[in-house]
């Protein structure tokens, strides 16, 4: 399936702008994209309009500061993948300060400029802080760019969200081709798992902490995420699963932040107002495969010592239950009855697996590197 690129790059103002040589040269790896490298800033919101007409835009057009920016591409096409941009020649911004914008942008993939010997450096990262290219060839860097785009339009996802509601930071995330889930009128008691829920609000302290040095979690990923790198509780009660449902405090989490939800002829109902998680089609089905687990957590960090899935998938990517049964396999001795699981999904974070709270009270975490040099992990994405 082809894949119709718009690269809008160079500098927009209202004297006509300026092209940019790093435009050119990026254009010369883009066959048949769409080029537009500098222009009048006029022009720049019809061009904006025409982002839903793609499949992929890469938006690195430069605005005067005292012109209104121009950069909504996602509410334009909210299906689109978007690669933006950031000029960091000084080094004013920390990482933190680009995935914090890139996660504003809706990015699915950033490049960071600064200067290195008075030539280009680039960084090529997603908003899991994943970096798949860095360094001075802008052809490689076009090349890692392409086979990420490539990666990320084959990922499987079954959505918790409507194309109405998809304003979240991880809800947009690798948002495509997705299904939707079904609304169930089914309405069962949740129940009360007091113990499970008290590990949990004392795992949100240590996730934050982890991943982010800090339990400030808001300045770095913003009240849209807040639920993940503080984990996706769930357990198992009968033919329900209840899985905490999106944008929850996990530190107050209570019962009633749970969504029952449950796999019926291959779909995935919900009941009542509220949808869970982005991974609920993914620990549903976990469930379904590992008979003896009834409690996962899952996190945006590292479990110390605990083996590592292979391939660096997204939140709510299908894909990643087979990168579990295959770690499983390999780790676990092809064992899938056993009451315990603890398996680092790499680029990504972790997931506690359980027949018992106790079993994961004192789990050991560690922060993932942020910056995560994934293209120093493997050549494979």
């Amino acid at each position: 399936m082809e894949n119709k690129i718009l690269f809008v790059g160079g500098n927009w103002d209202l004297n006509g702008g300026k092209k940019s040589k790093i435009v050119d040269e990026f254009a010369k790896y883009l066959s048949n994209a769409t080029i537009y490298n500098g222009g009048n800033y006029n022009d720049l919101n019809k061009i904006l309009e025409s982002c839903i007409n793609y499949d992929t835009v890469i938006w690195w057009a430069n605005v005067p500061n005292e012109l209104p920016k121009i950069r909504n591409v996602k509410d334009i096409n909210y299906k689109v993948m978007l690669v933006s941009s950031k000029r960091n020649v000084d080094n004013k911004y920390s990482f933190q300060d680009l995935l914090q914008r890139s996660f504003a942008l809706k990015s699915n993939l950033t490049v960071e400029f600064s200067k290195n010997d008075n030539k280009y450096n680039m960084k090529l990262f997603d908003p899991l802080g994943n970096v798949w290219y860095e360094g001075l060839d802008i052809e490689e860097c076009s090349k890692a760019l392409l086979d990420r785009l490539a990666f990320i339009k084959s990922i499987t996802r079954e959505s918790t969200v409507s194309s109405e509601e998809n304003i979240g930071a991880l809800a947009w995330f690798f948002n495509m081709f997705k299904e939707e889930m079904y609304k169930s009128d089914n309405n069962p008691e949740i129940p009360i798992k007091k113990e499970f829920l008290s590990i949990v609000r004392n795992y949100a302290y240590k996730f934050a902490e982890a991943t982010f040095q800090t339990k400030d979690v808001k300045r770095f990923l913003g009240n849209a995420s807040f639920r993940c790198p503080k984990g996706f509780p769930s357990f198992r009660e009968g033919k329900y699963i209840f899985i905490s449902k999106r944008n929850v405090n996990k530190e107050f989490i209570g019962i009633n932040e749970f969504v029952p939800v449950y796999l019926e002829d291959g779909k995935v109902y919900y009941c009542g107002n509220n949808k869970p998680s982005v991974d609920t089609p993914i620990q549903i089905r976990l469930y379904n495969l590992l008979p003896n687990i009834n409690y996962m957590i899952h996190s945006h960090c590292y479990i110390e010592d605990a083996p590592f899935t292979k391939r660096a998938l997204p939140c709510g990517a299908l894909e990643e239950i087979d990168e579990i049964r295959r770690l499983i396999k390999d780790y676990y001795s092809n064992d899938f009855n056993k009451d315990l699981y603890l398996i680092n999904l790499v680029g990504h974070g972790s997931i506690m697996m359980s027949s018992n709270p106790e079993q994961i009270r004192n789990i050991n975490m560690v922060g993932r590197d942020i910056p995560e040099k994934m293209y120093l992990k493997t050549k494979k994405i």
